[in-house]
Order: C-alpha cells, then structure tokens, then sequence
C-alpha cells in the first residue's frame, strides 16, 4: 500500500504561554487514533479533489499537543509521528505501549461521524467502564474537565462523556484502545467530521491547534498543573450575502453563512498577523496573546473592512465570528453571458436559460424583470452570490418554437443600479425526433438469422408512445414473435431480436411508424421502412476446439497485457447461459472503451494448437454487436511470433461464423490460436456486447449453399435513379481491405459516409436515403474507395 507520511515543520509557541505552569513529573501517552489512509481511517470527499483523512487531522493534533506538553515538562510518549500502513497498529499494541512506558495518562484523540444523512457536531469522551462507575475512576474526571474544554474550543453543539461498557450497549468492555490498560485512559472524539462546515474546519491547520490548546489545558487542569497565563483570539469569517449550500444541513445559523477564504487579519495593539487557507472555513486564530483590549481588524477583497474589539482572558478562547459585506459597485451591471446562445436551433425541449451577471443582483428586481416569450411555466432560482439566474420550465417547450428571452432595464442589482437597457436574445426548440440509425439497413442482405434489431433515436424514448407503432413481419405479412428489450429506451435505443430463428435467404420487413415520442415529447413525423433478406443456410461443421463451458480457460480481459484503454470496472469476459449459439453456454464480452485507440484481448489460457498451414479452415461463432469496432484473431507461428489477423469489422448483430484458412495467416511452421482481439475505431461506438461459442477446425461448409467471392471489384449503379426518397448502391470487392463510400454534391462538398469499415470479400448493398439530410433536387456523385482503385458515379435526386 502506498504510505503517506505527514512531515512536520518546527511548532513554535509563544515562550510567555508556558510560564508559571508544570507537568514535570507527569508521563502521558497520545495516541492519535488510525494511520496509514488503511480500511479503517475515516475518509470524507469534499470538492475539486479535496477530501478529509481523520488519520491526518488525529496527527496534527497529536503533534501539537506533544509539542505544547513537553513544553510544560511533561513526559510524551507517542503512538505514532507518521502516517503510514505501518503506524496503522492493532490497538493492542497501543495498550502495550502504554503499559511498557509505564504512563500516567493514555489519551486517544478522534473525530466522529454519524456514518447517515442524518447531521450533528458535539463533542464525546468515551473511557472503559460504566458512566457512572469507570474502571478508574480519574478516568472520569478527566472526561468531564476535557469534555467541557473542548466544548468551549471547538464550539459543538453540546458535550457529553460516557464509559464504553454503557455507550455501546455491552455491558462489558468494548473499546480496544482501552483493553489491558494499567492506568486511566480517555478518547476524545472532539467533533463530527461529517459534518460538512466542520469538515472544512478540519482541514485548517490552526482550528487543530487550537484543538490541541483544549487538551492541553485539559491535562493541565487535571494534574492542577496551574493555567495558561496568555489567552487565544479566535474566530471564523463568513459572508453575510451568501450561504452554503443546503447539503451541507446547516445546524447553527452562523454555520449557514458561507465561510470566506484567505482571509487577512491583523491583531492590534501588537501587529500580529494572519492569514487563512482556501479550505473553506474561514477561521482565523492568535494564540499566545496576553490578557487585554485588542482590535481585530479583518480585510477581504471586494468587501467592506471590518474590525471588532475583542477582550482576551487568560487560559480562555474569546472569539469574535465576523459577517462581511460587499464594497458598493456604483455602476449599472452587464449580462456577461447566457445560455441557450442567441439564434441558436435545436435546443432541448427541456432545457433551462442561464444568465450571468457581472454584479450581485437584487433577486426580487431582477426576477420580475425576467420573461419569456411566448410564455412558460417554470421556476426562477439564483446561485449562492447572486449572480447567476437560472429559469427551470415545469414542463417541455412546444417543439419547433422560437423562444425570446428579455431582461428588462428594471432589473437591479444589489446597490440599487439599474440594467442600462434591455437585454434580449431568442432560441428555437428542437422540432422532430430524429432517427440516427436503424440495423439492419434497407435492401441489406446476408442478414444473420438470429438478428437483433436495432433502431436508434437522438434522445430517449418515451415507451408510452411505443403502442402498435413497430411492426417486423415475414415475406408474407405475418408477424414475427419478438423478444424485446426495453434497458436501452432511455438511451433512444429500441432493441428486439426474433425468439426463434428466421428463415434463411427470406425477406423480412420492418416498419417504424411516425408518431414515437422522446423524453422532451418531441415526436418522430416519419415512417421508415426497411426489408432485408436473411443470409443463406449455409451448414458448418468441424472439429469442435473450444465449447465456452468453462470460465477457467480464458484470461480475464482486464488482465491481459495487450488489453488497454478501457473502463476496467465496465469490462469483462464471463461464460453464461443467456444466449448460447449451441450446447448450454456461450461467452459475453461486455466493454466501454475510455478514449481512443482502445484494444481488448480476450486471450486462451493454453493456445489452441492448429497444425500448420493448410487449406483447413478456424473459425469462431461471433453474434456481432454492430459497434463499428473490429474483431481481430491473433495465433503464434513456431517462432514464437505472434501474427494478426483482421476478420472483419463487426457492423452485424446476430450469429456469424468468422473463418480464416490455415494458410491465410501470415507466417510459417505451426499455428496456435491465441486470442479473441477488439480493436476501437475512430467510427466505432464505445460500449457494446459481443457474444462467442464453437471454436472449430477443418470447417466444412456445405457446397451448394456457399457464398460465391466475386472475381472483379465493382460498383453499380443506384438503384432507382433518378430516386426520391431512398435509392440503394451495391458494390463488389474481390478482396478483404478497407472501404469508405461517401457521397458528394455537384460542387464536390462531402454530404454523407455511407461505409468506412474494414471488410471481407463479397458482395454489398448500401442505402442512401435524404431523410437524414437537407438535400436540394439535382446530379450528386458517390465514390467507393479501397486503397487500390477508387470508382465514382453519378446519381440524379427528383423531389
């Protein structure tokens, strides 16, 4: 485990503090409790990546209160000066070390935690024994001498002392920290560190000092070791225009003010300076400060000075808590920016408006001089320094509507100065639901029959609007039973796949209805239609290599070296009996890549010896998740090197057998199938879920069934053409490689990527249609291109 270890600087105290007071003779042990950032320290996140360890405010406090006891001639003897895993000991040992040092005084020093949702901040000393009888009795007077002390000093709610045998409800001791200890022990949990203020004041260094000034007047008064002839002045700074936010379940009034950082303050007579850390509390403190008037005179950027006159009294805290106020700004405010921008289009349905200003608005004013046009609904609500406006609407904007905001010349700001004129700007809401894509495409075929059909729209889908809108029927308008799934419709994703396979080399159509709704109720108002034809039946069989049964054979993604790129905790290779191609199992790979480039090896434990290169065939059963990604095989030749072989892009959902012969993978001498690879595209999707089952070898398929590879590349012309709305292009290639195919106007501007994949010989239609585009009547050009010949045509659109 990593170890943080905390280094402390030189702790200087004032000389005239630790005057005409003794502890020499005295030996006590601090135990500043936990270490090590380990399971059992307490850890509270705050914001913008800072958050609280109690093992790191225990030592702080430890250290100074070591510091002032030793001072005073006492004895230290502590638990631990670092923190690390290996100051993190068993409280046992904290026992013994108090026990072998032969102390006086065992004092353990935490801060609490309510562990709920549920807020409180008082001050707890806990010792062994009933409350009313403690295993030693001096436990208990200490207890209440420190209990009230630290009431005082860190200003909690109330403060209360009770014996362990009572406070958890055991009857007998609990708290290990005390188990075995040959002489009074007390812990003190001084305050809440879940507590949000609180929190934040456990992060200044000074507030644990001061902390530590408690227990060390503490212990003085328990030894009657006299008292501190100087005093502290303390106090915290807060805003008196702004409050924290309302998570913070505020318990005092004070405490709702937001403290101000790096506060300036100056103690006079004496020119004693301080100034305060960004950690959100605003605490000030001067310790060593002899008895006497003192000004307190506080300086904060942008606010008004502020002093207070303060009386500091011997062995005490006086504080003084200041409320600031802004410096007047005597000059009309500016709307300095706004949100959804002016004249934009396509704004959510749903979206709040966002204006910012330069100065402390007047909230009243400024919200009546708000409106909208035409009128809406909503609620009105302002950040914490009143300079941000933001309007919620309670229900969806109509759609296709244009929306003008105005801030008129009435809104005012804090200091009563009014807008110098009117500020307006305007946005159109989105019109339409729009379809992003649909698998399988139009005129597609060699379509897996085990398909799972996928229909994708830009926003989620409101699943009410679902009733009697989708239809998917076979070449003779029959329905096909469907298994659907309704996970992805906040995604505006629809996803449903037959419950039994399709008929091979058959049509099937699907059709989306006009009139579905998303989240924003902004509706689709077109009807899609799509036919497409199964694949062939084409029959496989082989020597079975790999059945995915067993979980034990295959590499955990995540743990493969060659894997990188990906959300470990969303990415994983399991065995399961959800979708098996045959017998009872088949493997899941569920991933999410995390940038670009990303790559995921799913390797076999023990490689898959194959022989040497032959006219055999491999191949794997892959149900393709359309993702846009590619599926790779990786095998080891004699000599150790490891040959990559891309099977195709995987743009199809359903059962495919992905197959490569023996003598195609590059190399020589033996062959070992090695690994399943996914390798991210610029044009592949993130997350997908890709299913695996039948390793076999020497595949034959049947031969009347089998797929012709064409003998020339080709590309056809569209079909119709002249065409209004949809024409369908049909390509050939010869050979696997790369393949973009994109369409062009007259001028040569692109206007849309049809293709841009990675794919096998064969043959291939793709369907261009202009309901996904703004396109005039008149000549466009397409282009198919591999890195070897490129072929353009010509293609004529008729509205």
């Amino acid at each position: 485990m990593k170890k943080f270890i905390i280094v402390v600087v030189a702790l200087l105290f004032s000389i005239s503090s630790l005057q005409a007071q003794s502890l020499a003779g005295y030996k006590i042990c601090v135990n500043p409790g936990h270490g090590g950032h380990d399971s059992n320290d307490r850890h509270v996140p705050l914001e913008n990546g800072v958050s609280f360890w109690e093992s790191e405010a225990n030592l702080s406090k430890g250290l100074y209160l070591k510091t002032m006891l030793e001072s005073l001639g006492a004895v230290v003897v502590m638990t631990r000066v670092t923190n690390t895993t290996a100051d993190d000991l068993a409280l046992s040992q904290i026992v013994a070390i108090a026990n072998s040092n032969n102390v006086d005084l065992m004092h353990s020093i935490h801060s609490n935690a309510t562990g709920t949702s549920t807020k409180a901040n008082y001050t707890l000393i806990l010792f062994q024994g009933r409350t009313t009888a403690p295993t030693y009795s001096n436990s208990l007077v200490l207890a209440n001498i420190m209990g009230e002390q630290l009431f005082k000093t860190n200003r909690t709610t109330r403060w209360t002392v009770a014996g362990d045998f009572d406070f958890y409800g055991t009857g007998q001791a609990y708290l290990g920290v005390f188990k075995g200890l040959s002489m009074p022990g007390t812990l003190s949990e001084g305050s809440f560190h879940d507590y949000t203020p609180e929190t934040w004041r456990l992060k200044c260094d000074s507030y644990l000092k001061h902390e530590s000034w408690g227990l060390a007047r503490s212990f003085l008064k328990y030894f009657n070791g006299g008292e501190y002839k100087d005093g502290i002045a303390a106090g915290i700074v807060r805003d008196l225009l702004e409050t924290v936010p309302a998570s913070y379940s505020a318990l005092t009034l004070n405490d709702r003010y937001k403290p101000i950082n790096n506060v300036k303050v100056k103690l006079e007579p004496g020119g004693k300076t301080y100034t305060g850390d960004g950690f959100n509390n605003g605490f000030y403190m001067f310790d060593g400060v002899a008895p006497g008037a003192y000004k307190v005179i506080i300086e904060v950027d942008k606010m008004k000075p502020d002093t207070a006159l303060v009386t500091v009294r011997a062995n005490e805290s006086v504080f003084s808590d200041r409320l600031m106020t802004l410096n007047p700004i005597l000059e009309p405010p500016k709307v300095v920016s706004y949100s959804p921008a002016d004249s934009v289009n396509e704004v959510s349905n749903v979206s709040p408006i966002d204006i910012n200003f330069d100065i402390r608005m007047n909230s009243n004013e400024t919200e009546k001089a708000f409106s909208i046009s035409p009128a809406v609904d909503g609620s009105l609500k302002w950040d914490t320094d009143f300079k941000k406006l933001t309007f919620t609407p309670s229900k969806s904007y109509v759609p296709g509507t244009r929306y003008t905001v105005k801030i008129s010349k009435a809104a005012k700001t804090h200091f009563a100065y009014n807008l110098e004129k009117d500020k307006t700007f305007s946005f159109v809401t989105r019109a339409k639901l729009k379809l992003v894509s649909i698998y399988p495409k139009n005129s597609s075929v060699d379509i897996s029959t085990t398909v799972l059909i996928r229909i994708a729209f830009e926003k989620g889908i409101n699943a009410t609007t679902l009733g009697q809108k989708i239809s998917f029927t076979d070449s003779v308008g029959a329905s096909v039973p469907l298994t659907v799934n309704q996970a992805k419709y906040s995604q505006g994703i629809i996803e449903f796949e037959p419950r039994t396979p399709l008929a091979a080399n058959s049509l099937y159509k699907i059709v989306v209805r006009e009139g579905i709704g998303d989240v924003e109720f902004v509706y689709s108002p077109t009807t899609y239609n799509v036919e497409y034809r199964t694949e062939k039946k084409l029959t496989f069989t082989g020597a079975m290599l790999e059945g995915f049964e067993n979980e034990n054979v295959w590499q955990a993604p995540a743990s493969s070296p060659n894997t990188k790129g990906i959300n470990s905790s969303l990415t994983s290779f399991s065995i399961l009996d959800t979708k098996p191609k045959s017998g009872s199992y088949s493997g899941r790979l569920e991933y999410t890549f995390t940038g670009k480039e990303g790559e995921i090896e799913i390797a076999k434990l023990i490689p898959i010896s194959l022989g040497s290169s032959s006219t055999a065939e491999f191949g794997i059963w892959v149900f393709g998740d359309a993702s846009n990604n590619i599926l790779e095989y990786r095998f080891i030749r004699e000599n150790s090197a490891i040959e990559k072989v891309k099977m195709d892009t995987l743009n199809w959902t359903g059962w495919k057998m992905k197959k490569i012969s023996l003598n195609q993978i590059p190399g020589s001498g033996a062959i070992q199938f090695k690994s399943i690879n996914i390798l991210q595209t610029a044009s592949g999707t993130l997350s997908g879920r890709i299913y695996f089952d039948e390793c076999l070898a020497n595949i034959i398929v049947s031969v009347k069934d089998k797929q012709e590879i064409p003998t020339e590349f080709k590309l056809e012309q569209n079909y119709p053409n002249p065409f209004n709305p949809s024409t369908v292009i049909s390509y050939k290639l010869q050979a696997a490689s790369h393949v973009t195919l994109k369409v062009y106007d007259i001028l040569g501007r692109e206007v849309a990527t049809l293709v841009d994949e990675f794919q096998n010989a064969g043959k291939y239609n793709s369907q261009f249609s202009i309901h996904n585009y703004e396109l005039s009547s008149g000549v466009y050009f397409y282009r198919l291109t591999t890195p070897t010949i490129t072929v353009t045509k010509k293609m004529v659109l008729t509205k």
